[in-house]
């Protein structure tokens, strides 16, 4: 059983040293262009997935020496490198929680279907502006390290009620098309619903 496990995917606009930092029990996994980051890591990486063709050929080589498994795939495929790679643990790995670099900016197709896969394998992601994780029923105190702080239903959430940041509400019912509350504000608060799976995202501008 791991603790966490790290995956590194592309983009690769995002500060490797910021954000990455050792921890006991990690699986590293490195997806596709994110295994450039991993190439100055001074340890072995766990898993390399990808089609690995956004690579340099001689950052390539060198990743391979310190890859313990390597999963290549196809250019033409069903999945994308990330999916394919989340899926993969899912089934074959135990872990208390995972957290991915990158996957945020760039083709917005890409990241839509990021925010689908949050939904099914309930993960966190951060990049140098934004961290986004998901919450499912209950109550949930969240400190918020950026500038702002917004909330959606991914599925409707019900008795929704937001306590301690600038704008609050209270037992209100969050459709997955209601965009009320976006761009809050504040360090920390709490957030309570009864059902139903929120999608939080804390952003810097």
């Amino acid at each position: 059983m791991y603790d966490k496990v790290k995956i590194f995917a592309g983009p690769n606009d995002y500060d490797f040293d910021h954000l990455y930092f050792e921890e006991a029990n990690e699986y590293i996994i490195g997806v596709d262009s994110g295994l450039e980051y991993l190439d100055k890591l001074k340890k072995p990486i766990d898993l390399a997935v990808g089609d690995f063709d956004s690579i340099h050929p001689e950052t390539y080589q060198r990743i391979k020496e310190k890859c313990i498994q390597i999963i290549r795939l196809d250019k033409d495929k069903a999945m994308t490198d990330l999916a394919y790679a989340l899926d993969h643990i899912y089934n074959n790995i135990d872990y208390n929680a995972i957290e991915i670099y990158g996957g945020i900016s760039g083709r917005v197709d890409h990241f839509l279907g990021n925010i689908n896969l949050i939904k099914k394998y309930d993960f966190s992601m951060r990049d140098d502006k934004h961290h986004i994780y998901m919450l499912g029923k209950g109550k949930h105190k969240i400190n918020n390290y950026k500038k702002y702080i917004s909330f959606f239903a991914i599925e409707d959430c019900y008795n929704l009620s937001i306590k301690g940041f600038k704008f609050s509400l209270n037992n209100y019912y969050l459709s997955t098309n209601d965009s009320l509350c976006v761009s809050n504000e504040g360090e920390s608060g709490e957030i309570e619903f009864t059902k139903g799976k929120m999608l939080v995202i804390s952003t810097d501008d």
